[in-house]
């Protein structure tokens, strides 16, 4: 369902498989994410999923994308992310950007 094609798509959230990402968390579980659109099927080099963060997961060291922006928005729960060495706590309605470089890190307190 999710293919590089010239066509856009029409998709609903409960529809999208979960599958796990390359980030593994201080007790080895992945981050798992539902990919809405798949990395460089839009030109510029865009991604665009939903990930999950279990409480207590981290997604660190900071790391970085050499030609990929990366989009996320916060849907429910709290959480910190690191951009460029500054800590920024994020709320449901939180929308960031990193662009290619920035590098960032991503950590949910096991009290979330």
């Amino acid at each position: 369902p999710h293919e590089h094609s010239k066509h856009g798509s029409v998709q609903h959230l409960e529809e999208v498989p979960f599958r796990k990402t390359s980030h593994i968390d201080e007790e080895g579980r992945p981050i798992v994410k539902q990919q809405l659109l798949e990395p460089f099927v839009v030109p510029n080099f865009v991604g665009y999923s939903i990930a999950t963060f279990k409480p207590g997961q981290i997604m660190m060291p900071p790391h970085e994308h050499k030609s990929l922006h990366e989009f996320f928005y916060v849907i429910e729960g709290t959480g910190i992310i690191q951009k460029d060495g500054v800590d920024h706590k994020v709320t449901p309605g939180t929308f960031l950007h990193m662009s290619p470089f920035e590098k960032h890190g991503i950590w949910v307190p096991k009290d979330a």
